[in-house]
């Protein structure tokens, strides 16, 4: 998020920031928290969640070098819940000294709003998968999502996803329980789409899982 900025805007927002640590599975903000930060995660992973028909939904992981909390631009109290999912260090800038770097800087303002529409998109896509789609369906979109996030082509041509998640991480992105996750991806892994090893997933089969997420 901050690669724009130039030598001496990353020195003030340095001066600017109060990093906090958080261990894993410490929540950095709950729903109902005053929204006057913004988020730059520098270590870690972070998940954002919500509660959808008294389960969690998992909106969005955010990796280093990515921001969160930023309803604070629009909103007064967030609406969300942000856990670490892992050891995770934190950078806190006042909602202030954001909005001057988005003044400051016109490519930090294009690369924010980049992000803030990807993330929305990603929301409604997720939340349209679980209106409408069976459950491979909705897994099939979802590691598509990943692949696009973090995929990593192998020397045999596949996608290896960067990131472990476990099932039960799996399921709070779609709104299933663990066991359907583990049904769902069993049937994938039969199929010949993907495959899971060493505890990472693998996709084979890129054109195939793109049919079963659009529901040829």
């Amino acid at each position: 998020m901050l690669e724009p900025l130039s030598a001496e805007q990353l020195e003030w927002v340095a001066q600017k920031t109060l990093d906090r640590s958080f261990q894993k599975g410490e929540m950095v903000y709950l729903p109902g928290d005053a929204s006057e930060i913004v988020y730059l995660l520098l270590t870690g992973r972070v998940r954002l969640y919500g509660m959808v028909r008294q389960r969690e939904l998992t909106f969005d992981i955010i990796r280093a070098g990515d921001m969160f909390g930023e309803v604070s631009l629009t909103e007064r109290t967030q609406n969300e819940y942000a856990q670490a999912l892992e050891p995770s260090q934190v950078g806190m800038l006042e909602l202030n000294t954001f909005r001057h770097l988005v003044r400051e800087n016109a490519e930090f303002n294009a690369r924010v709003i980049k992000v803030l529409g990807e993330r929305s998109r990603m929301t409604r896509g997720r939340m349209t998968d679980i209106a409408l789609k069976d459950s491979p369906a909705r897994l099939a979109a979802l590691l598509l999502d990943l692949v696009q996030d973090e995929g990593v082509v192998t020397l045999e041509g596949h996608y290896r996803v960067g990131t472990h998640y476990t099932h039960e991480e799996l399921a709070t992105m779609i709104g299933l329980k663990r066991v359907a996750i583990t049904r769902a991806f069993g049937g994938l892994q039969d199929r010949g789409y993907v495959q899971l090893r060493r505890r990472q997933i693998y996709v084979t089969d890129l054109a195939a899982l793109k049919g079963l997420a659009a529901g040829d």
